[in-house]
C-alpha cells in the first residue's frame, strides 16, 4: 500500500495559505473603503438636512439676513455642525442668495446647500 497519495504536502499547504492570505488582504481592503465611504456618505446626508433645515428655519422666521458671511454652530439630533453663512444680492433686489457650507464637530466639510431668498413683498 503507497501512503505517499494520503494527506497534503507541505509545499500544498503553503501554497493554500498564500492564496488564503492575498484573499484575505484585499477584502479587508474593500471592506475598509466601504465602511469609509458609508462615513462619508452619512455624513454628507447629515450636513445637507442640518442646511435644509437652517434655511427652512430662515424662510418660516420670515428673516432678511444682511449680505456677508456669518459662522455658527447648531446642533442636530446629538452632534453639533459648524455652518458658515455667505449672504449675497441678486440682480432681483427682492431675492438674496445664501449659501450654507456645512462641517460636522471635527471640521470635516459635509457640503454646502445654496438657497435663496425673498424679501416677503
Amino acid at each position: 500500500m503507497n501512503r505517499q497519495n494520503e494527506g497534503f504536502t507541505l509545499v500544498e499547504i503553503l501554497v493554500a495559505l498564500t492564496i488564503l492570505s492575498i484573499t484575505m488582504g484585499a477584502y479587508l481592503t474593500h471592506l475598509n473603503q466601504q465602511i469609509t465611504q458609508t462615513h462619508v456618505l452619512k455624513n454628507r446626508t447629515l450636513g445637507h438636512w442640518v442646511a435644509q433645515n437652517h434655511l427652512a428655519q430662515l424662510r418660516i422666521e420670515a428673516q432678511w439676513p444682511s449680505p456677508g458671511s456669518h459662522t455658527f454652530k447648531v446642533q442636530q439630533g446629538q452632534q453639533i455642525w459648524q455652518l458658515s453663512q455667505l449672504v449675497s444680492n441678486t440682480p432681483n433686489p427682492s431675492i438674496r442668495r445664501v449659501a450654507i457650507k456645512t462641517a460636522d464637530h471635527a471640521g470635516d466639510y459635509s457640503g454646502t446647500l445654496v438657497g435663496y431668498l425673498n424679501d416677503g413683498k
